[in-house]
């Protein structure tokens, strides 16, 4: 009855607003979809129409809605730049599923946590996915959230070539699980920012190894504004004379 059909998709709504997990809030807008009652999704539309969508505050709720309709696009996104949307921490968790169906995804300064990473992972190992740049500077993220991702830079379906990490305290323990990820054959990253990130001589050794892996594709890789010293740069340098190494950029 129609009373029922209202009743339901009120509770979706609330669902909607209530709900933390971004992922799931997606599934919730495809059950309005398949009632054909997706009222937010229309509300987006205009504001995105009426060149609105820049200027207004959105609420996390609004941002789910935004996210729901850029992924059912029929385009892939040439670019996602999260700081476009006027919003919350909270609105900013709500929009990330949108890197499942973009080539450039722009999520740096945006606060975010060890559950991006695990949406960003999960983009990565999507059997479609289209990312080949992902810009995550200035996010703080730690050795849980850099596991994530490399759990996604290691699968079969990734394509990711580009990686900027710049302005995040990973310290030589994160940079030891990237270069563990760097020699797997399935990665194809081919340019790592490290800008500022907190490195040490320690890290150069296993930057080194990774460079003389013959899996490793890294032609660009930049360490600037790294406490490296003298002895760390000799390692770099022994990593670099490898004849599997194929960087070209340092």
């Amino acid at each position: 009855s129609s009373n029922s059909i209202r009743e339901t998709v009120q509770y979706i709504k609330e669902k909607i607003k209530e709900e933390s997990s971004a992922e799931r809030t997606i599934n919730l807008f495809h059950c309005l979809n398949e009632l054909n009652k997706n009222t937010l999704v229309e509300q987006m539309k205009k504001f995105q129409r009426s060149g609105k969508l820049s200027n207004e505050k959105l609420e996390p709720h609004q941002c789910s809605a935004l996210a729901f309709m850029l992924l059912m696009t029929e385009e892939v996104l040439d670019e996602f730049d999260l700081k476009t949307y006027n919003t919350s921490a909270a609105g900013y968790q709500r929009l990330l599923p949108v890197v499942g169906n973009c080539r450039k995804a722009i999520l740096n300064s945006c606060g975010l946590t060890e559950k991006t990473c695990e949406i960003v992972a999960s983009a990565l190992q999507s059997s479609n996915s289209p990312l080949r740049y992902l810009d995550l500077s200035y996010d703080s993220q730690g050795d849980s959230g850099v596991e994530l991702l490399c759990a996604g830079l290691m699968s079969p379906n990734c394509k990711l070539q580009r990686l900027d990490l710049s302005y995040n305290n990973l310290g030589d323990s994160g940079v030891k699980l990237l270069c563990a990820a760097l020699m797997s054959p399935n990665c194809k990253l081919q340019r790592l920012g490290l800008y500022s990130c907190g490195l040490t001589e320690k890290s150069c050794e296993i930057v080194a190894s990774a460079l003389q892996s013959s899996n490793s594709p890294l032609r660009d890789l930049d360490l600037s504004y790294n406490n490296l010293g003298d002895s760390g740069v000799k390692l770099l340098c022994a990593g670099l004379m490898s004849p599997n190494c194929k960087l070209q950029r340092l």
